[in-house]
């Protein structure tokens, strides 16, 4: 068995199944239950929502108009579905990843070891953590490996003069592709002269004359680009005001000083970030929790994924002797190359004011991507430079990559964990609103999903209310607020019935807070989505702000006629039949007075072994059995929460005594009082 191992040897060709290998490993298992996250949402709702205009009008809002026309294609071809944007958004950085591989090993061919490590991994830098973001970062990618293609048509275009013209054609289409449709990879522009130079450098005599030719070749590449920074900033005008300006390119004009302060200010700690501190981590001391079963599966992925690293790199073909260190040039240059891609990528972003580490660090991470093959590149240099021992640096990148692989997947499920509770909010409000009138606004205590925020929710909100192309114009059905977040400064206002507005990218929001849907999520306590009535101020299971914005509720709003849902069905979400199915129904019956269709709804959960999870529940069934006269049934759902804690005990307890009394009433109400301890008004 050892000598069919020893046999074993992996040649070039199985590179790219390599990094798939990897990039599956790290997300490709959790592709079948992630969904859609934060931005993604305001694509799928101009495609679904508005189709390709809506797509243009966003695109062109957000300074990049013409990225549209890769999305409409993307949604032509793939449609809505979430397992068909993440299988094709894992492909397209598989196909960056190999393509920037091809790149470095024209630069380098006598360090085939070398390149292979450093696009490795770039495949699995752990600074960039929104891969699950499907829809958006899907034609990110594909522009990123556009770029990749036009650097490596371009390096062959000088490597091979016979089919110079073919080469360069081919190079400068690929350029236009990428920055017309993109802004992230702008920086790496300038980085062609120095490729350019590095291929052209053992053809000429001398340096002079080698930096001379790789400039004049560089010169039809450098007008595309001066034809974009032309149209960009004196043609085009993003029409929301202050969105991109080029605020660093302004200081710099007005006050060199203070703009050079400001970006090496901000330069060193950004660098250090995707260079040194995200690799850190991938060592976070709680993952390493082994009462938590969650981080034992992701060890033993680690382990698992750490040996077939090691024995993958340890039977490579063009592996260098043991032992024997590297005399090739390349940890030199890789690392003031990596170093240079690093610098050039944060140009996009820091030309808008944008430093990483100053914002979120989760979102902001995608203002990296254009710099992690450099950041790769540099930590192989080092290695190669540090470890002497041909067996410890493989050992150390096998470590390294079986971390990362268990990085990823982790944050990856919390992504899945963030669909899951996301499917439930929606199932559940297209079942208790089946329609509702436009210019409303759905208000929480505060935010109530992951990874989401208040726009994202609100244009989420208006998928699953909309009909396909059924929105026009620039204002927006719905919006969706969080009380602390949007009015903490304005309570009083908002209280008394305040116009509430908002505004992002083409669309506007307007409404009345008076004229809004007031509802809680709370999953995580047992509770199923609950639409508040301004009847409910007084119930005492409800968080006091809901308590006193209850009164802003109108029902009336919400019609019967059921035009919500259809985006679920298209994207074939099928969510498990459960106690808050017949409670959503429930509740929407007791609001049409519909007392017969909510008691059946109780014996049909009942029949299939649902229960309440929490008190709160009880209450519209509570109410049709006492307003159909079953006063028996009434009283026997009431006393289920006889174990229950005071406040919900006292809950129904009140609604009891809001009943109009009556004999029966009055019989039945001492049944509960006695079992419950009720006070009596």
């Amino acid at each position: 068995m050892n000598d069919f191992f020893k046999k074993i040897r992996f040649g070039e060709l199985t590179i790219p199944f390599a990094f798939l290998a990897v990039l599956i490993f790290a997300f490709g298992f959790l592709i079948p239950r992630l969904g859609i996250y934060q931005d993604d949402w305001l694509y799928v709702y101009n495609a679904y929502a508005r189709g390709p205009q809506g797509l243009w009008d966003f695109t062109y809002a957000d300074g990049t108009p013409f990225a549209s026309l890769i999305n409409i294609a993307l949604f032509a071809i793939l449609g809505f579905k979430p397992l068909y944007w993440h299988i094709a958004s894992l492909l397209a950085r598989w196909l960056t990843v190999t393509v920037f591989w091809l790149v470095l090993r024209r630069l380098w061919s006598s360090s085939p070891r070398q390149t292979f490590l450093a696009a490795l991994l770039f495949s699995l830098h752990p600074f960039f953590t929104l891969q699950p973001l499907a829809y958006t970062f899907l034609h990110v990618w594909l522009g990123y490996f556009s770029l990749g293609l036009s650097f490596y048509w371009m390096i062959c275009s000088v490597q091979e003069p016979k089919r110079f013209w073919f080469y360069t054609i081919l190079a400068l289409l690929a350029e236009t592709v990428t920055i017309f449709t993109l802004e992230y990879f702008a920086g790496l522009e300038f980085l062609r002269p120095i490729l350019l130079w590095m291929v052209v450098r053992n053809q000429e005599k001398d340096f002079k004359s080698s930096v001379i030719k790789s400039l004049k070749l560089w010169m039809p590449y450098l007008v595309v680009f001066g034809i974009y920074i032309y149209w960009r900033f004196f043609i085009y005008t993003v029409p929301i005001k202050n969105r991109n300006d080029p605020i660093v390119i302004e200081t710099l004009l007005s006050n060199p000083l203070a703009g050079i302060k400001l970006i090496l200010f901000n330069l060193v700690p950004d660098t250090l970030l995707i260079v040194v501190a995200s690799w850190f981590n991938i060592l976070n001391p709680t993952s390493f929790d082994w009462f938590d079963r969650g981080n034992i599966i992701l060890t033993a992925l680690s382990l698992l994924v750490g040996l077939l690293a090691f024995f993958y790199l340890s039977r490579q073909t063009y592996d260098q002797p043991k032992e024997t260190p590297t005399k090739s040039l390349y940890p030199r240059e890789a690392f003031w190359l990596g170093l240079a891609i690093v610098v050039l990528g944060l140009i996009p972003p820091y030309v808008g004011g944008l430093f990483i580490n100053e914002k979120n660090p989760l979102w902001n991470s995608r203002f990296g991507l254009a710099s992690m093959l450099g950041a790769s590149m540099m930590v192989v240099a080092l290695v190669e430079a540090l470890f002497a021992s041909y067996k410890a640096r493989l050992i150390f990148f096998a470590a390294l990559v079986g971390l990362t692989v268990s990085y990823h997947a982790r944050y990856t499920n919390d992504f899945t964990n963030t669909w899951k509770k996301q499917a439930n909010f929606y199932r559940q409000l297209v079942l208790r609103v089946p329609s509702l009138q436009p210019n409303t606004a759905v208000i929480t205590e505060g935010e109530i999903l992951y990874h989401m925020g208040d726009y994202p929710t609100a244009y989420a909100i208006n998928i699953m209310l909309a009909q396909p192309r059924g929105d026009s114009g620039e204002y927006i059905n719905y919006w969706f607020f969080s009380i602390t977040s949007n009015f903490g400064n304005r309570l009083d206002d908002f209280m008394n019935g305040m116009v509430i507005q908002d505004r992002h990218r083409s669309l506007r929001f307007s409404g009345k807070s008076n004229e809004s849907l007031i509802v809680s999520f709370e999953p995580e306590k047992g509770q199923c989505l609950y639409v508040i009535r301004p009847q409910d101020s007084t119930v005492r299971l409800l968080p006091s702000m809901m308590k006193d914005a209850s009164h802003l509720s109108a029902l009336k709003r919400i019609s019967l006629q059921k035009n919500s849902g259809l985006f679920l069905q298209e994207i074939g979400l099928n969510y498990s039949e459960d106690w808050c199915t017949y409670y959503q129904q429930a509740d929407l019956a007791r609001q049409a007075g519909d007392w017969a269709q909510t008691a059946k709804l109780w014996n049909d959960a009942r029949a299939k072994d649902f229960a309440p999870g929490a008190p709160f529940e009880y209450l519209p069934f509570v109410e049709a059995f006492a307003r159909l006269g079953d006063w028996d049934q009434a009283v026997s759902l009431t006393l289920e929460v006889k174990y229950l804690p005071p406040a919900a005990r006292l809950t129904l307890c009140d609604f009891w005594n809001s009943l109009p009394a009556a004999p029966e009433r009055d019989s039945a109400f001492k049944q509960v009082q006695a079992e419950l301890a009720c006070p009596v008004n």
